[in-house]
């Protein structure tokens, strides 16, 4: 028998270790993008100029490659990639999440609708209409965002009522509608489950963050809310972030997210730990403790930066 392929969706710069990682494993690599020109085309068996939102282009390598269920679907890019994935996999018949579960984690009307029938409360947000743009308050802060926008995608802070100029056609981000949702102040986290762990994030601003190993009073109570989503979208087998806004009275989710974690690879990272092929062996081999335990990494860090302008780590347990 030969080698097992592994179909990777995007070949951009920070796809490249993961696709090393596949290679590493002993799969032969197929790598699609929509540059023809991406850079991580010369590290797999064969490539197509296909993007992972063209769902017929996509099926029409999987028919050239005479891919099965033997074989592997996975990417390392935006959330939005997995539209493509989870099409794939059901064509071919590989284990992945329904692609109607997919959408709904990318369906911000959906995936607010969805929190809401299981008791967990989203920043009060309705569906925005440029015509009744009075009903904004003056005084109120907002959000809005397009209904498939990822932040900073068609994601604009509406202050003192002055609405920004919207997009006038529909794209992959912006698909129906813009949703206003009003400020919360509070504390904000990124939360990233899988398997039975849950690496914590306080998040003190865009380009810094602080590990913690618990969110605080009602901390399990809120993992196991996360967890029956995860169930309900049939994601367990999957890594999934969450950001939160925790206030003194309540806790709110105002995201989920699928693409690899930033927070956490950097974190991995600076303890010499290969995030890349540890998320690689957890998803292409189902090894599920093959990413780290929280315990094991959490540490009394300051993480600061952007992957465009590199990180910088400051240990606060220092004396």
């Amino acid at each position: 028998m030969g080698k097992p392929t592994a179909l990777i969706l995007g070949c951009n710069y920070t796809q490249i270790p993961y696709v090393r990682a596949a290679r590493g494993l002993g799969f032969r690599v197929v790598g699609v993008d929509r540059n023809p020109d991406a850079p991580g085309r010369a590290e797999v068996d064969a490539f197509y100029p296909v993007g992972y939102t063209d769902f017929e282009g996509l099926e029409k390598v999987v028919e050239k490659e005479n891919l099965s269920a033997g074989d592997k679907i996975f990417t390392a890019a935006a959330h939005l990639a997995y539209e493509g994935a989870a099409r794939l996999a059901e064509l071919i018949g590989i284990p992945f999440p329904p692609v109607a579960a997919i959408d709904t984690g990318l369906d911000k009307t959906r995936f607010y609708a969805l929190l809401g029938e299981q008791g967990i409360a989203v920043p009060s947000t309705q569906l925005f209409d440029e015509r009744r743009s009075h009903i904004l308050d003056p005084r109120q802060t907002y959000f809005l965002k397009s209904d498939y926008g990822k932040s900073p995608t068609y994601c604009y802070r509406i202050e003192n009522g002055i609405l920004p100029s919207l997009p006038k056609e529909y794209d992959a981000f912006f698909r129906r509608d813009f949703l206003l949702q009003e400020e919360v102040l509070g504390d904000h986290y990124r939360v990233n489950i899988y398997g039975d762990q849950a690496a914590i994030f306080l998040k003190l601003t865009d380009h810094a963050a602080v590990p913690l190993r618990i969110l605080g009073p009602g901390h399990l109570h809120v993992l196991a809310k996360l967890r029956k989503v995860m169930r309900s979208l049939a994601l367990t087998d999957w890594l999934v972030k969450f950001d939160l806004i925790v206030t003194e009275q309540h806790w709110y989710v105002i995201d989920l997210g699928l693409d690899p974690p930033m927070r956490l690879r950097q974190l991995c990272e600076y303890l010499g730990i290969d995030f890349p092929m540890a998320y690689a062996r957890f998803y292409l081999l189902g090894e599920r403790a093959a990413l780290p335990a929280w315990v094991d990494i959490c540490r009394p860090l300051l993480i600061e930066g952007s992957p465009e302008k590199g990180f910088v780590f400051t240990d606060l347990g220092e004396k």
